[in-house]
Protein backbone atom coordinates (compact mmCIF):
# COMPACT_ATOMS: atom_id res chain seq x y z
CA UNK A 1 0.00 0.00 0.00
CA UNK A 2 1.31 3.25 -0.95
CA UNK A 3 1.56 5.98 1.49
CA UNK A 4 -0.70 8.34 0.11
CA UNK A 5 -3.26 5.25 0.19
CA UNK A 6 -1.95 4.29 4.15
CA UNK A 7 -2.48 8.35 4.66
CA UNK A 8 -6.36 8.07 2.89
CA UNK A 9 -7.02 4.67 4.95
CA UNK A 10 -6.16 6.18 8.25
CA UNK A 11 -8.03 9.47 7.70
CA UNK A 12 -11.16 6.80 6.63
CA UNK A 13 -10.80 4.47 9.59
CA UNK A 14 -10.60 7.96 11.71
CA UNK A 15 -13.71 9.69 11.06
CA UNK A 16 -15.81 6.42 11.20
CA UNK A 17 -14.71 6.25 14.90
CA UNK A 18 -15.71 9.68 15.31
CA UNK A 19 -19.06 9.95 13.13
CA UNK A 20 -20.23 6.57 12.72
CA UNK A 21 -19.11 4.66 15.15
CA UNK A 22 -19.80 6.88 17.72
CA UNK A 23 -22.98 8.21 17.26
CA UNK A 24 -23.94 4.17 16.97
CA UNK A 25 -23.53 3.93 20.95
CA UNK A 26 -25.60 7.14 21.76
CA UNK A 27 -28.98 6.68 22.96
CA UNK A 28 -30.15 8.29 19.36
CA UNK A 29 -34.18 7.76 18.01
CA UNK A 30 -33.90 5.40 15.52
CA UNK A 31 -35.70 7.67 13.56
CA UNK A 32 -32.18 10.16 13.80
CA UNK A 33 -29.90 7.01 13.12
CA UNK A 34 -31.89 6.67 10.02
CA UNK A 35 -31.40 10.07 8.86
CA UNK A 36 -27.73 10.41 9.46
CA UNK A 37 -26.93 7.21 7.69
CA UNK A 38 -29.09 9.00 4.48
CA UNK A 39 -26.83 11.96 4.85
CA UNK A 40 -23.68 10.49 5.37
CA UNK A 41 -24.46 8.97 2.01
CA UNK A 42 -24.20 11.87 0.01
CA UNK A 43 -20.26 11.43 0.44
CA UNK A 44 -20.28 8.73 -1.97
CA UNK A 45 -20.82 9.52 -5.44
CA UNK A 46 -22.88 7.27 -7.70
CA UNK A 47 -21.09 5.99 -11.14
CA UNK A 48 -21.78 8.00 -13.87
CA UNK A 49 -22.12 5.07 -16.10
CA UNK A 50 -25.61 3.86 -14.51
CA UNK A 51 -28.87 4.40 -14.30
CA UNK A 52 -30.97 4.62 -11.26
CA UNK A 53 -34.84 4.39 -11.52
CA UNK A 54 -37.38 3.73 -8.79
CA UNK A 55 -39.29 0.48 -9.10
CA UNK A 56 -41.62 -1.81 -7.29
CA UNK A 57 -40.68 -5.61 -7.19
CA UNK A 58 -43.25 -8.38 -5.88
CA UNK A 59 -44.85 -5.41 -4.09
CA UNK A 60 -41.48 -3.97 -2.32
CA UNK A 61 -40.17 -0.69 -3.30
CA UNK A 62 -36.11 -0.72 -4.87
CA UNK A 63 -34.25 0.97 -6.78
CA UNK A 64 -33.35 -0.69 -10.02
CA UNK A 65 -29.68 0.18 -10.91
CA UNK A 66 -28.44 -0.65 -14.48
CA UNK A 67 -25.01 -0.34 -16.26
CA UNK A 68 -25.85 -1.61 -19.74
CA UNK A 69 -29.14 -2.54 -22.00
CA UNK A 70 -30.57 -6.02 -21.74
CA UNK A 71 -27.84 -7.00 -18.75
CA UNK A 72 -28.10 -10.99 -19.07
CA UNK A 73 -27.59 -11.40 -14.86
CA UNK A 74 -29.33 -10.01 -11.82
CA UNK A 75 -28.28 -9.07 -8.33
CA UNK A 76 -31.33 -9.23 -5.96
CA UNK A 77 -29.82 -7.05 -2.89
CA UNK A 78 -30.27 -7.00 0.69
CA UNK A 79 -28.36 -3.89 2.36
CA UNK A 80 -27.11 -4.11 5.58
CA UNK A 81 -27.84 -1.75 8.35
CA UNK A 82 -28.18 -3.69 11.18
CA UNK A 83 -32.27 -4.52 10.62
CA UNK A 84 -33.21 -1.18 11.32
CA UNK A 85 -31.33 1.05 9.32
CA UNK A 86 -29.78 1.41 5.88
CA UNK A 87 -31.89 2.04 2.60
CA UNK A 88 -31.36 1.99 -1.35
CA UNK A 89 -30.22 5.51 -0.76
CA UNK A 90 -27.59 4.73 1.39
CA UNK A 91 -26.38 1.83 -0.79
CA UNK A 92 -26.89 3.41 -3.76
CA UNK A 93 -23.12 4.29 -4.57
CA UNK A 94 -21.84 0.51 -3.98
CA UNK A 95 -25.14 -0.69 -6.01
CA UNK A 96 -24.09 1.67 -8.82
CA UNK A 97 -19.75 0.29 -8.62
CA UNK A 98 -21.72 -3.26 -8.26
CA UNK A 99 -23.82 -3.21 -11.64
CA UNK A 100 -20.79 -1.43 -13.35
CA UNK A 101 -18.26 -4.34 -12.01
CA UNK A 102 -20.51 -7.15 -12.75
CA UNK A 103 -22.58 -6.26 -16.13
CA UNK A 104 -25.90 -7.04 -13.97
CA UNK A 105 -28.60 -5.05 -12.85
CA UNK A 106 -29.28 -4.71 -9.38
CA UNK A 107 -32.52 -4.50 -7.37
CA UNK A 108 -31.54 -2.14 -3.93
CA UNK A 109 -34.44 -3.48 -1.79
CA UNK A 110 -36.18 -1.33 0.56
CA UNK A 111 -37.67 -3.94 2.74
CA UNK A 112 -39.33 -2.96 5.95
CA UNK A 113 -37.56 -2.30 9.08
CA UNK A 114 -37.29 -3.54 12.57
CA UNK A 115 -38.19 -2.32 14.78
CA UNK A 116 -41.47 -1.31 13.30
CA UNK A 117 -41.33 -4.68 11.19
CA UNK A 118 -39.83 -7.50 12.97
CA UNK A 119 -38.90 -10.65 11.49
CA UNK A 120 -40.12 -12.26 9.34
CA UNK A 121 -41.51 -9.05 7.24
CA UNK A 122 -37.91 -8.41 5.30
CA UNK A 123 -37.51 -12.05 4.66
CA UNK A 124 -40.98 -12.06 3.27
CA UNK A 125 -40.10 -8.91 1.24
CA UNK A 126 -36.83 -10.54 0.25
CA UNK A 127 -39.10 -13.41 -1.08
CA UNK A 128 -41.51 -11.86 -2.83
CA UNK A 129 -39.06 -9.67 -4.52
CA UNK A 130 -37.56 -13.15 -5.63
CA UNK A 131 -40.70 -14.85 -6.81
CA UNK A 132 -41.43 -11.17 -8.94
CA UNK A 133 -37.91 -11.94 -10.66
CA UNK A 134 -38.88 -15.26 -11.85
CA UNK A 135 -42.21 -13.94 -12.96
CA UNK A 136 -40.72 -11.33 -15.20
CA UNK A 137 -38.97 -14.41 -16.69
CA UNK A 138 -35.91 -14.51 -15.02
CA UNK A 139 -34.17 -17.98 -14.59
CA UNK A 140 -32.80 -18.62 -10.95
CA UNK A 141 -29.65 -18.92 -12.58
CA UNK A 142 -29.52 -15.47 -13.35
CA UNK A 143 -30.17 -14.40 -10.22
CA UNK A 144 -27.32 -13.59 -7.57
CA UNK A 145 -28.54 -13.01 -4.05
CA UNK A 146 -25.96 -10.71 -2.18
CA UNK A 147 -25.75 -8.29 1.07
CA UNK A 148 -24.03 -6.83 3.39
CA UNK A 149 -23.95 -7.08 7.52
CA UNK A 150 -27.44 -7.50 8.33
CA UNK A 151 -28.49 -7.83 4.69
CA UNK A 152 -26.38 -11.71 4.65
CA UNK A 153 -28.95 -12.98 7.35
CA UNK A 154 -31.89 -12.05 5.02
CA UNK A 155 -30.29 -13.48 1.77
CA UNK A 156 -29.21 -16.98 3.66
CA UNK A 157 -32.65 -16.89 5.30
CA UNK A 158 -34.14 -16.36 1.37
CA UNK A 159 -32.34 -19.37 0.17
CA UNK A 160 -32.60 -21.37 3.01
CA UNK A 161 -36.16 -20.67 2.45
CA UNK A 162 -36.68 -21.35 -1.42
CA UNK A 163 -34.37 -24.87 -0.48
CA UNK A 164 -36.83 -25.75 1.78
CA UNK A 165 -39.90 -25.10 -0.36
CA UNK A 166 -38.44 -26.96 -3.20
CA UNK A 167 -38.02 -23.85 -5.56
CA UNK A 168 -35.01 -23.15 -7.78
CA UNK A 169 -32.36 -21.95 -6.17
CA UNK A 170 -30.32 -18.61 -7.21
CA UNK A 171 -26.91 -18.93 -9.07
CA UNK A 172 -24.95 -17.83 -5.70
CA UNK A 173 -24.88 -16.02 -2.71
CA UNK A 174 -22.23 -12.79 -2.09
CA UNK A 175 -22.19 -11.97 1.34
CA UNK A 176 -19.88 -8.58 2.51
CA UNK A 177 -19.38 -8.49 6.50
CA UNK A 178 -21.86 -10.92 7.11
CA UNK A 179 -24.09 -10.47 10.72
CA UNK A 180 -25.75 -13.91 10.59
CA UNK A 181 -25.37 -15.11 14.16
CA UNK A 182 -27.33 -12.66 16.41
CA UNK A 183 -25.90 -13.50 19.88
CA UNK A 184 -22.97 -11.52 19.35
CA UNK A 185 -20.87 -14.40 21.16
CA UNK A 186 -17.62 -15.12 18.57
CA UNK A 187 -14.02 -13.95 20.12
CA UNK A 188 -13.52 -11.37 17.42
CA UNK A 189 -16.87 -9.05 18.61
CA UNK A 190 -15.03 -8.18 21.59
CA UNK A 191 -11.39 -9.03 20.65
CA UNK A 192 -11.75 -6.68 17.90
CA UNK A 193 -13.82 -4.02 19.38
CA UNK A 194 -11.29 -1.46 19.26
CA UNK A 195 -9.62 -2.49 15.92
CA UNK A 196 -13.13 -2.00 13.63
CA UNK A 197 -13.67 1.98 13.30
CA UNK A 198 -17.18 1.08 11.91
CA UNK A 199 -19.00 -0.67 14.18
CA UNK A 200 -19.73 -2.15 17.49
CA UNK A 201 -21.71 -4.41 19.51
CA UNK A 202 -24.02 -2.17 20.75
CA UNK A 203 -25.22 -1.44 18.02
CA UNK A 204 -25.36 -4.57 16.44
CA UNK A 205 -27.34 -5.62 19.60
CA UNK A 206 -29.79 -2.81 19.49
CA UNK A 207 -31.01 -3.88 15.85
CA UNK A 208 -30.74 -7.46 16.63
CA UNK A 209 -33.45 -7.79 19.53
CA UNK A 210 -35.57 -5.34 17.77
CA UNK A 211 -35.33 -7.59 14.86
CA UNK A 212 -36.39 -10.96 16.38
CA UNK A 213 -38.77 -9.77 19.10
CA UNK A 214 -39.21 -12.76 21.00
CA UNK A 215 -37.19 -14.80 19.05
CA UNK A 216 -33.84 -16.38 20.93
CA UNK A 217 -31.29 -14.87 19.40
CA UNK A 218 -29.65 -18.62 18.49
CA UNK A 219 -32.80 -19.91 16.63
CA UNK A 220 -31.80 -20.12 13.21
CA UNK A 221 -34.92 -18.09 11.80
CA UNK A 222 -33.23 -15.13 12.75
CA UNK A 223 -29.45 -16.43 13.00
CA UNK A 224 -29.26 -18.84 10.07
CA UNK A 225 -25.16 -19.16 11.04
CA UNK A 226 -27.18 -22.12 12.80
CA UNK A 227 -29.10 -23.59 10.25
CA UNK A 228 -28.73 -26.79 8.03
CA UNK A 229 -26.81 -25.21 4.67
CA UNK A 230 -26.66 -28.35 2.91
CA UNK A 231 -27.75 -27.90 -0.61
CA UNK A 232 -27.04 -24.23 -0.93
CA UNK A 233 -25.35 -22.55 -3.74
CA UNK A 234 -21.97 -21.37 -3.81
CA UNK A 235 -21.05 -18.56 -1.55
CA UNK A 236 -18.85 -15.76 -1.37
CA UNK A 237 -17.41 -14.03 1.74
CA UNK A 238 -15.63 -10.97 2.31
CA UNK A 239 -14.64 -10.01 5.43
CA UNK A 240 -12.18 -7.03 7.32
CA UNK A 241 -9.34 -8.54 9.21
CA UNK A 242 -9.85 -5.89 11.75
CA UNK A 243 -13.93 -6.10 12.11
CA UNK A 244 -15.72 -7.69 15.11
CA UNK A 245 -17.36 -9.66 12.77
CA UNK A 246 -14.60 -12.01 11.38
CA UNK A 247 -14.96 -14.75 13.55
CA UNK A 248 -18.84 -15.12 12.55
CA UNK A 249 -17.94 -14.71 8.52
CA UNK A 250 -15.01 -17.67 9.51
CA UNK A 251 -17.79 -19.57 11.38
CA UNK A 252 -19.81 -19.76 8.43
CA UNK A 253 -16.77 -20.04 5.79
CA UNK A 254 -16.07 -23.22 7.88
CA UNK A 255 -19.88 -24.35 8.53
CA UNK A 256 -21.09 -24.21 4.55
CA UNK A 257 -17.74 -25.94 3.62
CA UNK A 258 -19.08 -29.01 6.32
CA UNK A 259 -22.44 -29.04 4.42
CA UNK A 260 -20.86 -29.54 1.45
CA UNK A 261 -21.22 -25.75 -0.22
CA UNK A 262 -18.45 -24.45 -2.25
CA UNK A 263 -17.17 -21.33 -0.64
CA UNK A 264 -14.56 -18.57 -1.04
CA UNK A 265 -13.75 -16.52 2.13
CA UNK A 266 -11.71 -13.43 1.45
CA UNK A 267 -10.20 -11.47 4.36
CA UNK A 268 -9.20 -8.74 3.30
CA UNK A 269 -5.88 -7.34 5.93
CA UNK A 270 -6.23 -3.75 7.51
CA UNK A 271 -10.47 -3.37 6.63
CA UNK A 272 -13.11 -3.31 8.70
CA UNK A 273 -16.50 -3.69 8.72
CA UNK A 274 -18.33 -3.15 5.63
CA UNK A 275 -14.92 -1.53 3.83
CA UNK A 276 -16.35 -2.00 0.26
CA UNK A 277 -18.66 0.74 1.15
CA UNK A 278 -15.65 3.13 0.86
CA UNK A 279 -14.40 1.82 -2.34
CA UNK A 280 -13.76 5.62 -4.04
CA UNK A 281 -10.72 6.18 -0.96
CA UNK A 282 -9.41 3.15 0.15
CA UNK A 283 -7.80 1.05 -3.08
CA UNK A 284 -8.21 -2.38 -1.05
CA UNK A 285 -12.24 -1.79 -1.25
CA UNK A 286 -12.22 -1.07 -4.67
CA UNK A 287 -10.07 -4.29 -5.30
CA UNK A 288 -12.62 -6.26 -3.17
CA UNK A 289 -15.44 -5.33 -5.28
CA UNK A 290 -13.79 -5.87 -8.88
CA UNK A 291 -13.86 -9.97 -7.13
CA UNK A 292 -17.13 -9.83 -6.35
CA UNK A 293 -18.05 -8.53 -9.78
CA UNK A 294 -15.81 -10.96 -11.21
CA UNK A 295 -17.34 -13.97 -8.62
CA UNK A 296 -21.03 -12.59 -10.21
CA UNK A 297 -19.32 -13.10 -14.16
CA UNK A 298 -18.31 -16.18 -13.46
CA UNK A 299 -21.86 -17.38 -12.46
CA UNK A 300 -23.59 -16.53 -15.48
Amino acid sequence: MSLQQQITTYIVKQSLRASFKFTSTLPLPVSALRTGMELGASLFSVNQQVGVNRTVIGGVTAELVSSQPKAKQVILYCHGGAFFTGSAKTHRALASDLSVLSGADVYMLDYRLAPEHPYPAALDDAYSAYMALLDKGYQAQQIILAGDSGGCAHILNLALRLREEGQDLPAALVMISPFVDLTLSMPSVVRHKRLDPMVTAHALKRGADAYRGQIAANDRRVSPLFADLTGLPPLLIQVGEQEILLDDALALERKARAAGVEVTCEVCDGMWHNFQMFSQFVHKADFALQQIGRFVKRCA
